[in-house]
């Protein structure tokens, strides 16, 4: 692949991020009073609560809207083979 910037994530424990819209993550904090372009912080916890600090596995997510307020569930009818209908 010439002339692209390729940039790879490796090792194990590492700090990650990724952006859909440049500028939406926050620089030097983790859960800013207003986040960027309106979008909601949310922590999400990979570890038991009984875990020590520091071996606490999370991720910081930012979302248009919260979690606590997604929409109901419908079936998706676009793929048959997949999801029969009853």
């Amino acid at each position: 692949m010439q002339g692209t910037d390729l940039r790879y994530m490796s090792g194990f424990g590492g700090h990650f991020e990724s952006e859909a819209v440049e500028g939406a993550l926050p620089k030097g904090r983790n859960s800013p009073q207003r986040p960027a372009f309106g979008l909601y912080a949310e922590q999400l916890s990979g570890s038991a609560f009984t875990a020590p600090r520091h071996e606490n596995l999370r991720s910081w997510l930012y979302r248009l809207r919260p979690t606590a307020d997604h929409r109901p569930f419908v079936r998706y009818e676009g793929a048959k083979l997949f999801a029969p209908g009853r």
